[in-house]
């Protein structure tokens, strides 16, 4: 009875020291970059009975799996297919961790890292969070007869804050679109300000919190009302010559051909 008692105890043991972790249980993946997803273990050197299980918590999806001391991607996620490995040389060193090839939005999530062996079986959970980075912000400037309006468009993830200052630091009101995510799962962005001065000097600042980006392109230029004016008045004369012209030519073409006519 006594031997009994103290084979469940070493076993009890054993099964406690048996441990899985995750180093980071938020992990930020950014688009198109690869993710590596930590997970680590008590490590055994005999790889044979290690079994390594990567899924989706939200619906046990498959995303990556490891036994009979290889890759069995058979019952693998096929959002997941030819984009996920295990730094296999690690695994006798405790190391699980899965790494995720150019991410994606539909990447983030919830997933769970399972690791048995002859030590015992454990599991852990951690979070991906996906972002993207902002494009370099495109300008574009429209002028009328009334005012000038600068505009940027731009493409990432989240949503992020829009800022637009005058020469004295001063907020200025502005225009935001946002339209629907994209299929690479992006908000594209499109901010117009509207200035009224023949002299512009402001600043369009960007700002994606989650990925700490802060973009800031400042515009200065300056136009001459009085030589848009004059612009305008001269390419109006020239569209009335242009006119004329082609009624002319067209007048003197049907003049030929009545007198082609006469003469047969």
């Amino acid at each position: 009875m006594f031997w009994l008692i103290l084979c469940v105890v070493v076993v009890d043991v054993l099964l406690a020291s048996f441990e899985v972790t995750v180093p980071n249980k938020h992990l930020l993946a950014i688009r198109g970059r690869p993710a590596v997803l930590g997970c680590e273990f008590t490590p055994d050197p005999d790889l044979s009975n290690l079994v390594v299980t990567w899924q989706r918590q939200e619906d046990a999806r498959v995303v990556h799996s490891f036994y009979y001391q290889q890759d069995q991607l058979d019952r693998q996620s096929l959002k997941y297919h030819n984009r996920t490995s295990l730094y296999v040389s690690e695994l006798h060193k405790g190391n699980a961790s899965l790494r995720i090839a150019a991410v994606r939005p539909k990447d983030a999530g919830w997933y769970m890292c399972i690791v048995s062996n002859t030590k015992g079986t454990g599991r852990a959970l951690m979070q991906v969070t996906y972002g993207a980075l902002y494009s370099e912000p495109r300008l574009s400037i429209h002028v009328n007869s009334s005012a000038l309006k600068v505009q940027f468009e731009t493409e990432g993830f989240p949503k992020p804050e829009v800022i637009w200052l005058g020469e004295h630091d001063q907020n200025l009101s502005y225009h935001l679109e946002i339209h629907g995510q994209t299929e690479d799962g992006l908000y594209f962005i499109k901010s117009i300000c509207e200035a009224q001065k023949p002299v512009i000097n402001i600043t369009f600042t960007l700002k994606n919190h989650l990925l700490n980006q802060n973009l800031q392109r400042p515009v200065v230029l300056s136009y001459d009302e009085d030589t848009t004016d004059h612009m305008i008045i001269v390419l109006a004369v020239l569209s009335v010559v242009c006119i004329l012209l082609v009624i002319v030519i067209i007048w003197l073409a049907v003049q030929k051909q009545n007198k082609q006519r006469s003469s047969l």
